[in-house]
Parts: structure tokens; C-alpha cells; sequence
């Protein structure tokens, strides 16, 4: 069982990749960068989910309110999780 765990781990590591940035063009889009540099660079969500998450430190009664923006791209989909305004989370999952 042991020696078929790094293949499982490849296999699912292909089926989504989170990162701190992403190639939009000449462009680079970052954690950290706001909402409207999101649409400015990608331009309006082809699909938008609001949620509620949890960030670091803050207790169970104050959840900061977000959204996830999907946007099709080359044969994947680009998700980006915006909190506060501002990008917390790039991940691509590939179909």
C-alpha cells in the first residue's frame, strides 16, 4: 500500500493546484491584490459563490464574509477566493 501513496499523491495533486500568483497576459495577479485589480485583469466572473470563512485568529462569531470568482481558462478553471476586498486564494482546478 505504502509504495502506490506517492502515485495517488501525483495523480491528485494534477486535479487541483493552488498558488500565491497567476500569468494573466504581461500581468501578474497576487494574493493581496484587490477585487478590482481581479476584474481589471480577468474581467467580470463567469460564475460568483458568496461563503463564509473562517480567517486566522479571529473567534467563531466574527467570520469574515467572502466570495469565490470562476473564470474559464485554457482548459481549466481559475478560482479566486476574495475576502475583505481582497484576494486570499488563486487555485486552478483542471478538468
Amino acid at each position: 500500500m505504502s509504495r502506490y501513496l506517492p502515485l495517488v499523491l501525483l495523480l491528485l495533486s494534477t486535479i487541483a493546484h493552488a498558488a500565491t500568483s497567476l500569468r494573466v497576459g504581461n500581468k501578474v495577479l497576487t494574493i493581496g491584490d484587490s477585487a478590482v485589480r481581479v476584474q481589471a485583469l480577468m474581467g467580470l466572473p463567469a460564475m460568483r459563490t458568496f461563503l463564509t470563512q473562517e480567517t486566522g485568529g479571529m473567534p467563531n462569531n466574527q467570520m469574515a464574509r467572502g466570495e469565490q470568482w470562476q473564470y474559464a481558462r485554457e482548459g481549466s478553471t481559475v478560482v479566486i477566493t476574495i475576502v475583505g476586498g481582497r484576494v486570499a486564494n488563486i487555485e486552478t482546478l483542471y478538468h
